[in-house]
């Protein structure tokens, strides 16, 4: 091993940064969401992880189903513990990386596959910019076993229409996940979007959900016939 992989090495080994919880920690602090932003919430930690780790259909943090369903003391022992190497610091309800952190981070990034990596930024740029009851349920629906002893999922359920817009609008889900989630019928979701009654808001959610760049889309989202397109191509199979 090179000087520099020992150096890797040592600082992982010295905070016991090869453990799930802890390497999981600061490489999703590490990451900046669509709004550029690294900081985190617990929520959003926690349901975060938790995506990641169903996109990879591997379990390696303990969840408990219990209270806000996907939740894990383990990811919160840990996280108190880094806070205490001075690893992670915190603002009001945000948690962020200190500049140890910071470096920590990068290191344990280096012993990850660019597959694992790319998981954990597809999961928290999904994710991290949602507000909690939006991503409370899209956990939900998504992975239907931490419905199970919820405190929430009932609440949320009495609001699922506004719920599901807002994923959708989002470009968050596709529309036949929505359709299923409200179970109504295709004709039924389209008059959910009458053209001429989306708001100026609704509009920018739906153009801030396409792939960054994509200028032309535009267009499409002001013309809503693209709804029915969508439907078509991923429905009609």
């Amino acid at each position: 091993m090179n000087r520099e992989g020992s150096q890797v090495m040592t600082l992982i080994e010295d905070y016991g940064l090869d453990s799930p919880a802890r390497s999981l920690l600061l490489t999703v602090l590490s990451i900046k969401d669509r709004n550029r932003k690294t900081e985190m919430d617990n929520l959003h930690i926690q349901k975060v992880i938790r995506y990641f780790e169903y996109l990879r259909e591997q379990k390696e943090i303990d969840f408990s189903n219990f209270k806000p369903g996907g939740a894990s003391y383990e990811l919160e022992e840990n996280r108190i513990t880094l806070m205490e190497y001075d690893l992670i610091d915190q603002t009001n309800h945000d948690f962020f990386l200190t500049e140890k952190g910071e470096t920590a981070a990068q290191d344990i990034i280096k012993t990850l596959s660019h597959e694992r990596y790319q998981q954990m930024v597809c999961a928290k740029m999904l994710l991290n910019d949602l507000p909690d009851d939006e991503l409370l349920y899209f956990m939900y629906k998504t992975i239907p076993e931490t419905q199970m002893h919820s405190t929430e999922f009932p609440r949320l359920e009495r609001k699922k229409e506004a719920l599901v817009k807002s994923l959708f609008s989002k470009r968050k889900i596709d529309s036949c996940n929505a359709m299923k989630w409200l179970g109504i019928s295709e004709d039924e979701f389209i008059k959910m979007f009458p053209e001429k009654k989306l708001t100026d808001n609704t509009l920018s959610q739906m153009i801030k959900g396409y792939e960054e760049g994509a200028d032309e889309d535009l267009e499409i989202t002001k013309d809503f016939e693209a709804v029915e397109k969508e439907l078509d191509e991923d429905c009609d199979t």
